[in-house]
């Protein structure tokens, strides 16, 4: 009983730090761009701190510091860079904030993907249509006509073929009628 009184209290302090530990993003963004607005010059290290001390509000931190910079094209993907290399997690998402409030900045924030993160994106050995030194494992084997005939094709047949059973048809010219085609051995006929 003890025990049990002793980790519902433990289990109940904890939750009471985690909730008051939480950040509000929106008020965070506009001290930020206050900063920002005050020393234009520091916007680099502003962004570097606040988003290193709190990397899921790396997106409205960005957004902040460029609209309190009036940030132009080299200035968002100095932000951009310093945001990314603060929180690396945060990669894509911060690129997309910026570009998302700053469209004119595409070219540079995607150039600055391509040199922080060389393996994934649009280019290189990781594009669809790349070709390289890599030849594919294996040769993929031309598939047979699924009209052709089973055992004609480059594949064996699936069963067995047998030549057609041929019936004998039955006499046409049968000279004495009332005798039997096939008599019994022994019957008076024969």
């Amino acid at each position: 009983m003890k025990k049990t009184f002793f980790f519902a209290a433990m289990s109940a302090a904890l939750g009471l730090v985690s909730a008051s530990a939480e950040i509000d993003c929106g008020k965070l963004a506009l001290s930020v761009k206050a900063a920002v607005a005050a020393e234009p010059s520091k916007v680099l290290e502003i962004v570097a701190t606040e988003v290193s001390a709190a990397p899921d509000c790396a997106c409205e931190l960005v957004k902040a510091a460029i609209e309190g910079s009036d940030a132009e094209v080299v200035t968002v993907a100095a932000i951009v860079e310093a945001a990314i290399t603060a929180a690396p997690d945060q990669m894509r998402l911060i690129a997309q904030c910026a570009i998302a409030l700053a469209p004119d900045s595409l070219v540079e924030v995607q150039a600055l993907l391509a040199k922080l993160d060389p393996n994934t994106g649009d280019s290189g050995d990781s594009a669809k249509s790349a070709k390289g030194e890599k030849a594919p494992i294996g040769e993929v084997a031309a598939m047979p006509n699924p009209l052709d005939f089973p055992g004609k094709g480059p594949l064996k047949p699936l069963f067995p073929i047998f030549p057609p059973v041929i019936i004998n048809p039955p006499n046409v010219t049968n000279v004495n009628p009332n005798r039997p085609v096939n008599p019994p051995v022994g019957s008076p006929g024969t």
